[in-house]
């Protein structure tokens, strides 16, 4: 079993910037309330019989960046069956108590809304209505501050 210091440096090196890039949007989902980061389609440059969502741009913009990182694992289910993670709160319990060791599973967190949403209209904002995006984004924020500190030492 690798030893926490091994797993710190490890993370730093693999994901630090991906995650200080992202960090960049905690002041926003800290800043909105469930239920503003979508609308549903309200006609104005046509009439739709569909109901589809239209997300706020500085949502669209953190999927987008979250995309692009190392921190996309698309064997994120597998995370959610070995871990029997089935409801939000199963996983804001998890994200509060995750550990540098946990990285991997808040990796298939921060996955499952991101690579859902391309397919799954309300993935995105369900993802920053339950907290899941914030939670995730504070938790991997903690330990770069807190393993940063120490490698300065």
């Amino acid at each position: 079993m690798e030893s926490e210091n091994s797993l710190a440096l490890e993370f730093m090196r693999e994901y630090a910037d991906d995650v200080t890039e992202l960090a960049k949007f905690i002041p926003y989902f800290m800043s909105k309330s469930s239920g503003d980061y979508s609308k549903n389609y309200d006609g104005k440059y046509g009439e739709s019989s569909l109901n589809f969502p239209v997300y706020d741009s500085t949502l669209l913009s953190f999927v987008k960046k979250a995309s692009q990182t190392k921190l996309m694992d698309r064997n994120y289910p597998y995370v959610y069956t070995r871990y029997h993670i089935k409801t939000h709160e199963d996983e804001r319990n998890f994200i509060s108590k995750a550990t540098i060791r946990d990285v991997k599973i808040l990796k298939g967190f921060l996955s499952k809304y991101v690579i859902e949403g391309n397919r799954i209209a309300k993935r995105w904002s369900e993802g920053a209505d339950e907290g899941i995006y914030l939670g995730v984004l504070e938790k991997l924020k903690g330990f770069i501050d807190f393993y940063s500190l120490g490698t300065r030492a």
